[in-house]
């Protein structure tokens, strides 16, 4: 038998193991010496259920008339001896011309045998009332449509350039060929995130195959890829897919010896709507239709699936490892990583004539760490390096080195970021340093508050806080315009490069039980789910931002209670399961819980210590403690007085300043000193803050401008002064000409 086996040397089906074991028994049982191309023959019957099905010849009939005629009276002379020696050669020559780079199988086999226009075989056939022409007829119709059904609904592996070497992850493959080696339970899913490296496992381990540097079992193993566009292209009504499987798999069972790929193989059970529980009956039977071929001891399954699906497929009764051996595919380790992008490195170098040095390598992993937290090593880093290259080479060609310059460019284009955001947030230790000088520049009256805020991003963005957790999170407690969602703005634009890297929420909009989906998303089972969440979709895209949460008392508990993962974990998990990191964001709570004129009297009355002793006590009776203790802090915003509002009204109309400068609008202002004195005693009320300053400076300053640049075309400079007017008590203005030398 190793004889015959060593002699074919083909890529075979284990059928064809077996018909060869089978002709050599019969050869030994009516003592033949040599095994002949009719042993082969009635083998071939006896152990092939597809040639039997084909030829529609009934198993008893071939008993019987082995029995009654061909080993019984079966007389070889010299020359029949050496003439059906001549004709095994003559088979094994011409099925290894044949088929040499494909799978071997019986009905090959029989093919090969009608071909030799044996006197027993063709004896054969006139006892069951067939002949050849009808037999080549039958056979080669057959394979016809099997080749037509794995052309529509399956590809061959094509070697690609990027899938040549194994990509480092000798555990992971490992574990995949243990597994595909088993005697039982010998498919394989591997599970995993997009972009860990499930597909280039799967290439590295069918390379390994067809280098037949795998153990025995998996030796000359025929590799297919499942075409899922086909099968949902194709399935239009109820039982289409069943129709499509039944006639696949059939097909499967002619080559014996099959690996199939089934990339996100939770398309093809989706198919079968697993999740509709209305048809419970249907989706079973169906169900079982794919037990039948997981359970398929000729045919071994590949498929990937993420995290989320594979909870998805596990809600119904089919069961995803009763039939697959899951293998968990992690991001790579430090070390692995590096050691992959050093692999992957020379393959881009090549491709763009490009040399990319180790240095770079560890800044594109920091970088990829930083800001595409959406995506998973080593995709993510891969694809920032392969970015980096398209931009040098389409605007700086001469350069053989790639520089990381192109690198940021390339992250801003991935990640949604303007690429002076990302230089802000890189320059982090000389804007930290600075930003409470810069703050107490344009923030009035809360030097304290400034103070405390600062200190503690300092030791964030140091490192000497955890990492898991937000940069910072506070309730900024004090009277409306005070300036808590001011500092919020400009936080963002000192630290992330522009106030619009704030993300605000009007929590008064959020008071109702069912206001929770607005933020994380709609459950399951409801529409709009997997639409997104406000709060998860908005830090999904922005994940350098100060978020502000403003009037936080109005929210519904509820909300509340999702705060306490953000605040603890520095991540949320949304309501479609994927997890959002918060580690990189600013928190703000804004209230102004019992904030009333009587409670700013009581701080005029007493000391500002007993004042905010006695505000804390009332946020420590309304809010939860486990909420309150997962804060940095609680700041209490001081009321603004008489000279603080002179200060805001004098940052305001430098504002209106630039702004007419920027509309080229040729108006310089001067704005005399006692206008702003005027302007914030007529604006002060400690309950409101510098709201009401901001609207007297547009009935009083912005008003008559706007009037008069109505009225007059300006073609030449001017400049407007306003004064008061201290016996009619109000502001006046007027126009003057700029005389240029």
């Amino acid at each position: 038998m190793l004889l015959l086996k060593s002699i074919f040397n083909l890529n075979c089906t284990k059928e064809i193991f077996n018909i060869l074991l089978s002709a050599e028994k019969l050869s030994i049982k009516y003592s033949h010496k040599y095994i002949e191309p009719i042993h082969l023959f009635i083998s071939i019957f006896l152990n092939s259920n597809i040639v039997i099905s084909l030829l529609n010849i009934n198993l008893n009939v071939i008993n019987l008339i082995i029995k009654k005629f061909f080993f019984k009276n079966l007389i070889l002379n010299t020359n029949i001896k050496n003439k059906t020696l001549f004709s095994i050669n003559s088979l094994i020559i011409l099925s290894k011309n044949l088929y040499k780079n494909k799978i071997f199988n019986s009905l090959d086999l029989i093919i090969l045998l009608l071909k030799e226009n044996n006197y027993l075989i063709n004896k054969f056939w006139e006892f069951l009332s067939l002949n050849n022409y009808y037999i080549y007829n039958i056979i080669n119709n057959y394979k016809y449509n099997i080749s037509n059904i794995l052309d529509k609904y399956t590809f061959n592996y094509q070697p690609n350039f990027k899938h040549n070497n194994l990509i480092i992850r000798n555990f992971e493959l490992n574990l995949c060929i243990e597994n595909l080696s088993k005697n039982i339970k010998k498919n394989i899913l591997l599970i995993g995130n997009n972009g860990v490296g499930r597909s280039s496992i799967i290439y590295s381990l069918i390379n390994k195959i067809i280098k037949n540097n795998v153990p025995d079992c998996l030796k000359n193993k025929e590799i297919k890829f499942l075409n899922l566009l086909n099968f949902i292209k194709n399935s239009h009504y109820k039982g289409d897919l069943e129709e499509q499987l039944e006639i696949l798999f059939n097909a499967f069972k002619n080559h014996g010896n099959l690996l199939l790929i089934c990339f996100d193989i939770h398309y093809l059970f989706n198919l079968f709507n697993i999740q509709n529980y209305s048809d419970q009956e249907y989706n079973l039977s169906s169900l079982n239709l794919f037990k039948k071929y997981f359970e398929n001891p000729n045919i071994q399954i590949i498929g990937t699936l993420n995290y989320k699906d594979l909870l998805k497929q596990n809600k119904f009764d089919f069961k995803i490892e009763n039939f697959f051996n899951i293998i968990t595919i992690e991001e790579p380790k430090e070390k692995e990583l590096f050691d992959i992008l050093m692999l992957s490195k020379l393959k881009l170098e090549y491709f763009y004539n490009l040399k990319i040095t180790p240095k770079l390598i560890y800044k594109t992993i920091d970088l990829s760490y930083k800001y595409l937290k959406n995506k998973y090593f080593p995709n993510k880093a891969l694809e920032l390096l392969d970015n980096a290259c398209i931009k040098q080479l389409k605007f700086n060609k001469n350069n053989k080195y790639l520089n990381d310059f192109y690198l940021y460019k390339a992250l801003s284009f991935l990640s949604n970021l303007p690429e002076n955001i990302i230089n802000q947030i890189n320059n982090k230790n000389s804007n930290i340093i600075n930003l409470e000088n810069k703050l107490k520049k344009v923030i009035f009256g809360q030097n304290k508050a400034i103070e405390l805020i600062s200190n503690t991003l300092k030791i964030s963005f140091l490192g000497l806080k955890e990492k898991n957790k937000p940069l910072g999170s506070w309730i900024l407690w004090g009277p409306s315009g005070t300036g808590k969602t001011e500092i919020a703005k400009k936080i963002a634009y000192f630290l992330f490069g522009s106030e619009k890297e704030m993300i605000r929420f009007d929590m008064s909009e959020y008071m109702e039980k069912h206001s929770l989906s607005k933020l994380i998303g709609t459950p399951p089972g409801y529409v709009g789910y997997g639409e997104g969440g406000q709060l998860t979709e908005a830090v999904n895209k922005k994940p350098y931002s100060v978020i502000l949460f403003d009037e936080i008392e109005k929210a519904h508990e509820d909300i509340n209670n999702i705060m306490l993962q953000i605040l603890d974990d520095g991540r949320l998990t949304d309501s479609s399961g994927k997890y959002i990191d918060f580690s990189h964001t600013i928190i703000f709570f804004t209230s102004n819980l019992g904030c009333s004129q009587n409670t700013l009297n009581k701080l005029f009355i007493n000391s500002k210590k007993n004042f905010s002793n006695s505000i804390k006590k009332a946020i420590d009776k309304y809010f939860k403690p486990e909420f309150l203790n997962r804060l940095d802090d609680i700041i209490i915003f001081n009321p603004l007085n008489l000279q603080n509002l002179i200060y805001i009204s004098t940052k305001f109309l430098n504002q209106l300043q630039k702004q007419l400068i920027n509309n080229n609008n040729l108006i310089n202002l001067y704005i005399n000193y006692n206008v702003k004195i005027f302007l914030a005693k007529i604006a002060y009320n400690p309950l409101y803050g510098a709201r009401p300053l901001k609207r007297f400076i547009e009935v009083l300053i912005e008003k008559p401008i706007t009037d008069l640049l109505i009225k007059f075309n300006f073609r030449k400079p001017h400049i407007i002064s306003f004064n008061i007017d201290n016996k009619l008590n109000k502001i006046i203005y007027n126009i003057k000409k700029i005389i240029l030398n």
